[in-house]
């Protein structure tokens, strides 16, 4: 105790070696870069390995199948009703009806124009 008594706390008088840290933080920097683009390069595999596998793999024979029945009932002709002779068109055919409808003026359905407002009181009809 009586070595110690007399003088305050002691510590390092020495300089840091700046030359170490300053190459202590290039090397972080450069392996913390070499990190984050490894696993970049990852992520990526896997991003385009996962769309490849759900989206761009070959159809499954359901959805074969559902989009043959979905192109049967919207390309072919077939009785609803045969009593009240209710039939259902071709898309193509139902298309080709309304438009030779509309041309002759004989829409089933009202087809008026309605005004449409804009800010500021006018119309849209320029």
């Amino acid at each position: 105790m009586g070595e110690t008594a007399g003088r305050g706390p002691e510590f390092d008088r020495s300089e840091p070696n700046v030359r170490f840290i300053a190459l202590f933080g290039a090397a972080t920097l450069a392996l913390l870069a070499v990190v984050i683009f490894g696993i970049q390069s990852y992520f990526d595999r896997l991003l385009e390995r996962e769309v490849y596998v759900k989206v761009l793999a070959p159809e499954s024979q359901a959805l074969k199948d559902l989009r043959a029945r979905e192109d049967e009932a919207l390309h072919s002709y077939r009785y609803i009703d045969r009593e009240k002779g209710m039939v259902r068109l071709p898309i193509d055919r139902a298309m080709q009806l309304l438009l030779e409808d509309d041309a002759r003026g004989r829409l089933k359905y009202p087809q008026r124009p309605a005004r449409v407002e804009v800010e500021g009181g006018g119309d849209a009809s320029n």
